[in-house]
């Protein structure tokens, strides 16, 4: 070979290793790559999102009372084999579809599996097993946001807090890169929770009551003084962590009673006692055959059993229908009708902003024109629908001397490092609807009900109690019988109010416990609970 040929040989190759060279630094040199080998390194792992909780009266957690653990697992661990037996079934399909992943992923367990030597890391369980309060504080969705109940309509206040992050060096098979450890990065963000009127020990006391005496129904106990409701029970219930076990179960169990419209019944009849009271007519007396007639229609007290001559109180106790019809006669519609309103039938109430209880169905002034409308309107039947709220509003403001206090559930946003208030969620309103000696007047005769009227299941073991007993006719049928609303509302103790209670069993043929044994269960509750 000739020297020309082996110096332009000699040429090439520099120039060829020149290229490489300047290709290698530019490689070198360039971000963009870097980034992507470092992904390709590196594993990102988001734990759940702080959300912000709830709280009772007394700052007390209702969610976020347990713990749940979440095992990180990398490729070729044997994570299957170990970790199979500490997952749900859930969890068990998660670790079938990634046991021959190529990237670490996080696995929900049933427990602290450090032992095994795998990595664990400890996260808020949102809810409990025996969750509190689930129909009013309501579920999230697949994403962790709410979905229902006040977990939706406050969840831009409860989605605030940040994630936590979990950084992994990784091979290129996905594994732990020897020498190296999981970083965990602490989110910046404090989640905000927010404080309700409940108080978590009346609570779980009424879902134990509930549990044990009722199939279907709801139980709602405010503090008297203040409107404020300590306690909100909806049976049958459900699990906010698996939502969709529940959406086809018998009874309907994601509805919230409390806040559904019902046929009430006898219920309304203290409604047409206060309106005779303020009309001047609280001393009508009238001789009950039994029934009532009006127009060929035949309207029957219960069992059709003549209560003889009674007046307002004795009408109330026996929960005499032809007397409130014949009352209701001399009062006039306007006046029944102005009275429900005043005390909040046909109105809806705010929960939360997004979150409504029902208006039910107040008749309109010209329907209770028509007289065999009135009737059944005077002794709560008819078109009339209320919610149990409502029945405990109304019950409430004869127990507060007159004043009617729209009820409340939420009171507001707490920073959950400090438990510092930060901005109120609801206001409470009040308004005088009869005067404190009318009330008075009414809590004597409730209390009647309970001492020698259709009540005296009601009677707690300790002190007095006053209320009201209420039957209605659904229109339902099962297996030829009708389906009854079985109500009592009333207040503890009878002399001194300090709790509104509210017990409604709906859709039933005859319940096992009645609402007004319920009630007395639930007096003897909170009595036990003031004592401890």
């Amino acid at each position: 070979m000739s020297g020309r040929r082996v110096l332009a040989l000699y040429g090439a190759l520099l120039l060829g290793f020149a290229a490489v060279v300047c290709r290698l630094y530019w490689l070198c040199s360039n971000t963009g790559y870097a980034a992507r080998a470092s992904a390709q390194s590196e594993a990102v792992l988001r734990l759940p999102a702080a959300r912000g909780n709830f709280y009772d009266c007394d700052g007390l957690p209702l969610t976020g009372l347990s713990e749940q653990w979440l095992a990180l697992c990398f490729p070729g661990e044997g994570s299957y084999a170990r970790l199979y037996p500490y997952a749900d079934a859930d969890g068990q399909a998660v670790l079938y579809r990634e046991r021959n992943a190529s990237r670490p992923f996080l696995l929900e367990v049933a427990q602290d599996v450090r032992v095994l030597g795998v990595r664990c890391y400890a996260v808020p369980r949102r809810y409990a097993a025996a969750p509190l309060a689930e129909h009013l504080i309501g579920y999230l969705d697949g994403e962790g946001r709410g979905a229902a109940g006040l977990e939706a309509a406050l969840d831009d206040i409860l989605s605030t807090g940040g994630q936590d992050i979990l950084r992994c060096a990784v091979t290129a098979q996905g594994r732990l890169r020897r020498g190296s450890e999981p970083v965990l990065e602490k989110a910046s963000a404090a989640a905000q929770g927010v404080r309700l009127t409940l108080s978590r020990s009346i609570q779980r006391a009424a879902e134990g009551v509930a549990a044990e005496s009722m199939a279907a129904g709801c139980i709602l106990i405010l503090e008297a003084g203040s409107g404020k409701v300590r306690a909100c029970v909806s049976r049958p219930g459900f699990d906010p962590a698996h939502v969709g076990e529940s959406l086809t179960a018998p009874d309907s169990p994601l509805l919230n009673r409390a806040l559904s419209a019902y046929a009430v019944g006898s219920v309304f009849k203290p409604v047409v006692a206060a309106a005779a009271l303020e009309a001047g007519e609280g001393d009508f007396v009238r001789d009950c055959p039994g029934y009532d007639s009006l127009n060929g229609q035949v309207y029957r007290c219960a069992g059709s059993v003549p209560h003889g001559l009674v007046g307002l109180g004795g009408a109330l106790e026996k929960s005499c229908n032809g007397y409130f019809i014949e009352l209701g006669r001399r009062l006039g519609p306007e006046r029944v009708r102005q009275m429900a309103a005043a005390l909040g039938f046909g109105k809806g109430q705010d929960i939360a902003a997004g979150l409504r209880a029902s208006a039910g169905v107040l008749p309109e002034a010209e329907t209770l024109e028509n007289e065999g409308q009135f009737a059944n309107f005077c002794f709560g039947q008819g078109e009339l629908l209320a919610t149990p709220l409502q029945a405990a509003g109304m019950m409430n403001a004869i127990a507060a001397g007159g004043v009617y206090r729209s009820p409340l559930f939420v009171e507001c946003v707490v920073d959950e490092a400090t438990g510092e208030e930060l901005a109120p969620l609801a206001h409470g309103s009040a308004r005088r609807v009869f005067s404190e000696e009318m009330a008075k007047r009414l809590q004597g005769l409730l209390a009647g009900v309970v001492a020698e009227g259709t009540g005296q299941q009601a009677a707690p073991a300790e002190g007095t109690a006053a209320g009201k007993t209420g039957t209605a006719q659904t229109g339902q049928f099962r297996e030829g019988e009708e389906l009854k609303n079985y109500w009592f509302a009333g207040f503890y103790p009878a002399d001194r109010p300090r709790w509104t209670i509210v017990v409604m069993q709906d859709a039933q043929t005859e319940p096992e416990v009645s609402s007004a044994a319920v009630f007395a269960r639930l007096c003897d509750a909170l009595a036990a609970g003031e004592d401890g």
